[in-house]
């Protein structure tokens, strides 16, 4: 008699509180008023532990509040930021009501091992997700963001930020207890004769420089340098990847642009500063390998087309080559011009696609383009969107692709 009682406590149980999405929709039209309504809502949220909700590890159910009776629009990776092929599209994102209740919903479908940021728009503010506590920075401002149950997680970025790990794979931890030991940054404005001005340029020494004095170290030159330092913190994520022997210690070299659009599009005064000015410098000033095998040029986004003109340009200064989430018009870097062509061969190449960025056909254009020209290339497709994030996710990618093992 006691097991029947039992058994028939916890079917009412369930039966009152829907395990499921498609459970939820039905146990809400049962209701019969707002508040009820809401409060069922609100209640299988807090026990999914805030939204999105994801059912069956692929499927993306995101629910949002109305603010002064208008729902949001809900955009990010998953629906490329309400951008068609035709442009701007307002009525991608767009929320249908959860009948009677102040709620709506947004399904979508990721890959099993993604990672999404996505945002709220009301009208033409945008808010983060309040039941997502999940938040990461980007260019724009904070983002909420969405880890899949088979995404691959990257401690020497989770350490950076206040997010909370979730259960799941991850890359290798930090080999040793407590925090991993600091670089030395150096900031300074450089003078260029090729630019008539100066530019700024940080120098990261890898912990442990100064008590090596007969070891080099390879160098990477990173484009972009004041939003890979300041904003991505890379210097930081430098420290970890080295502490945990990701990559091998390395100088890292951050230089800032005056005008991304000129200097990055085959500038030849550009060039000059890079090739004839810094790197001389860097050699002469630092203990490097002054190698051309152990010399990276690294950049994401359009600088990803300013890293793979700099290497065609110059193959006698820069044998590897970074290009994470490049543009289109990177390829015709290479397939334009019979230098380029010629070059590719002696140097070596990590591309980096995200499936979740707009800009994706830019890194398989450029792998098939170096593929054709018979150049090294080591390429990876991440289920990721075009973000800061996503680029200082996989440095130790990169960096572990194109620098020799120590």
């Amino acid at each position: 008699m006691k097991r029947v009682l039992l058994a028939l406590v916890l079917t009412s149980a369930c039966a009152s509180e829907p395990g499921s999405w498609r459970d939820l929709r039905a146990h809400v039209a049962t209701l019969a008023d707002r508040d009820a309504r809401d409060a069922a809502i609100e209640r299988f949220i807090a026990s999914k532990g805030g939204t999105p909700i994801i059912e069956h590890q692929t499927r993306l159910v995101f629910l949002v509040k109305d603010r002064d009776g208008q729902p949001p629009r809900i955009v990010g990776d998953f629906n490329a930021w309400a951008v068609s092929p035709q442009g701007y599209d307002t009525n991608i994102g767009k929320a249908t009501r959860i009948e009677g209740s102040s709620w709506s919903f947004v399904e979508s479908t990721s890959y099993t091992n993604a990672r999404l940021e996505y945002g709220l728009l009301f009208d033409q503010e945008y808010a983060t997700d309040p039941n997502n506590r999940r938040i990461v920075q980007a260019f724009a401002g904070p983002r909420s963001e969405v880890r899949m149950p088979f995404f691959v997680t990257q401690p020497e970025v989770d350490e950076l930020g206040p997010q909370a790990t979730p259960p799941g794979p991850q890359k290798a931890q930090i080999a040793h207890s407590g925090q991993a030991l600091k670089g030395e940054l150096i900031a300074e404005n450089v003078a260029s004769r090729s630019l008539g001005g100066s530019r700024r340029v940080w120098y990261y020494l890898p912990p442990g420089y100064a008590a090596a004095p007969e070891t080099l170290f390879p160098v990477v030159y990173v484009l972009d340098g004041s939003n890979f330092v300041e904003k991505m913190e890379v210097p930081r994520i430098l420290d970890h990847l080295i502490a945990n022997k990701s990559i091998p210690p390395v100088i890292a070299v951050f230089s800032e642009p005056a005008d991304r659009q000129e200097e990055y599009s085959r500038n030849p005064r550009w060039r000059a500063f890079i090739t004839e000015e810094l790197v001389p410098m860097v050699d002469k000033r630092f203990r490097t390998f002054p190698t051309p095998d152990h010399r990276v040029i690294l950049g994401s986004s359009l600088a990803a087309y300013g890293a793979v003109d700099l290497a065609v340009s110059a193959p006698s200064v820069f044998g590897l080559c970074a290009a994470i989430a490049p543009p289109t018009q990177a390829a015709t870097v290479v397939a334009n011009q019979a230098h380029a062509r010629a070059a590719v061969v002696s140097i070596t190449f990590f591309v980096l696609g995200g499936v979740y960025d707009s800009m994706i056909d830019g890194a398989r254009l450029l792998r098939t383009t170096l593929d054709e020209y018979l150049a090294p290339v080591t390429y990876l497709e991440v289920s990721e969107g075009h973000n800061t994030n996503t680029f200082r996710g996989h440095l130790d990618d990169a960096l572990r692709a194109l620098l020799p093992a120590q």
